[in-house]
């Protein structure tokens, strides 16, 4: 018998006993859904399907299962229990919180369900959606500065905090950036990061196990909670309360909680009002698609992480203007792009060119927004501010002028591809320094200046459609 049949075997009889002291029930919604895999060296690992599982079996089975397990294998030296993810990673490494040693707790002992239970935490995901690799623009400052205030915040400086957008603008992102800077603080904090399918699995199969004591005490341990696509909550009834029940005890504790979706809390379909007021209340932030300037941030970031697998990649700045300028649509659908460049050219030993960058476009269903010019940017903000377009050319320094002025420079720069000298002309023969100064102070005032912010928002609009 090998080695790898040995531990199934082994596994088969623990099984076994757990479904005669735990019974059918726990069995079936729990038990039978893990499974053992042979690592070698006296260890072994129970694989569950996800982080609320592995929590659960830690609090209620953990002692038990490796009692069992030492007494049919007394030659095991360590059991872990870990979600798929983190198996797989363990055979290349020691799991970061989720071992346990072999030697069985007593009943008074109770497993830690601390951040590790966070697939956030223990993922990959961990080393690249940090802050420091959030690129920040116009798009999305408001968001990138109310998250650091969350995570370097003792105490919730809003409560609970609800980003907004579309699909694929950065909320993932943040949401794991803040639990990275929590985990890693020297507050002792912690960080509970989850999808909302995370929630709804964990809670119905506490429901399943008739027991919802373990999935409350893994929600509410912690000092920062984070769920993304709460949308996905939304209109089922039990769930929905659950989450309205933790949403509301950890803001009377005094933590925090923070929530992203793809719509605003008055789009949700929730069936109670009481959640809606409780979302609305707290701090709505949205997140805009990215414009030129700040798709380039990502770019240039992307390639920088790229060269970890490709140390040879070479982009120039002018396929790196390209594809800021071709793919209009999201940070995610961006770095798909990019991905496919990156394979496409650079492994395949083909260098990296605006015609081979183009013939892999071609084959890409990529999306593109409308083409803005600078005239076009000129007429909407002056339609917008009740000006003409000489106005903008002219030499007036009225604060009429001057500040729908610097808007359409700031615009020109973000929206379009031309040059700061060639946007300089275009706007009555200025110097390119004086664009530069426009960009800077506008780009200054958006995350102090609401008007500012809804007022290029707006204009943003206009120019889209």
């Amino acid at each position: 018998m090998t080695e790898a049949d040995r531990v199934v075997q082994v596994w088969r009889n623990v099984r076994a006993r757990l479904r005669d002291e735990y019974g059918p029930t726990i069995y079936a919604g729990e038990i039978a859904r893990l499974r053992v895999s042979d690592m070698s060296e006296g260890r072994v690992c129970v694989v569950c399907p996800n982080a609320f599982s592995r929590a659960w079996v830690e609090d209620n089975l953990g002692s038990r299962l490796r009692a069992l397990w030492i007494a049919a294998d007394p030659n095991v030296t360590e059991i872990l229990v870990a979600t798929e993810a983190e198996a797989a990673r363990a055979t290349r490494a020691p799991l970061m919180a989720s071992t346990a040693p072999v030697a069985p707790k007593s009943d008074t002992e109770s497993q830690p369900a601390d951040s590790a239970a966070a697939p956030e935490q223990a993922d990959d995901r961990e080393a690249r959606f940090t802050f420091d690799t959030f690129m920040v623009g116009s798009a999305n400052i408001m968001a990138s500065t109310a998250a650091k205030a969350v995570a370097n915040s003792s105490a919730p400086p809003f409560n609970p905090v609800f980003f907004h957008g579309d699909y694929g603008v950065g909320k993932t992102h943040l949401l794991a950036a803040i639990a990275h800077s929590v985990s890693i603080g020297g507050a002792k904090r912690k960080a509970l990061c989850l999808t909302a399918e995370e929630f709804i699995n964990g809670f119905q199969s506490a429901l399943r196990a008739r027991d919802v004591r373990p999935f409350k005490e893994l929600v509410r341990d912690c000092d920062v909670l984070l769920i993304d696509d709460v949308h996905f909550i939304a209109g089922k009834a039990a769930t929905e309360l659950e989450f309205l029940q933790t949403v509301t005890a950890l803001i009377a504790a005094d933590k925090q909680v923070v929530l992203a979706s793809h719509c605003t809390p008055s789009e949700l379909k929730v069936t109670d009002r009481r959640l809606h007021d409780i979302l609305s209340g707290g701090f709505v932030c949205p997140i805009q698609g990215p414009d030129l300037d700040l798709r380039r941030k990502i770019i240039d970031c992307k390639i920088a992480q790229a060269r970890s697998l490709c140390p040879t990649l070479e982009v120039p700045e002018t396929v790196r203007d390209f594809l800021a300028a071709r793919v209009t649509t999201s940070a995610r659908e961006l770095e798909g792009v990019l991905n496919n460049v990156i394979v496409r050219t650079a492994l395949m030993d083909r260098p990296v060119t605006i015609d081979t960058v183009e013939d892999a476009l071609g084959e890409l269903p990529v999306r593109s927004e409308k083409r803005v010019t600078v005239d076009d940017i000129q007429k909407a903000v002056a339609h917008y501010f009740d000006i003409t377009v000489e106005d903008l050319h002219s030499k007036r320094r009225t604060k009429t002028v001057v500040r729908p002025r610097h808007i359409a420079m700031y615009l020109a720069k973000t929206l379009t591809t031309r040059s700061l000298p060639d946007i300089g002309r275009r706007f009555g023969g200025r110097d390119h320094s004086t664009v530069i100064h426009a960009v800077n102070k506008i780009t200054d005032q958006l995350p102090s200046d609401a008007v500012l912010s809804e007022d290029i928002e707006a204009l943003r609009r206009r120019l889209r459609d």
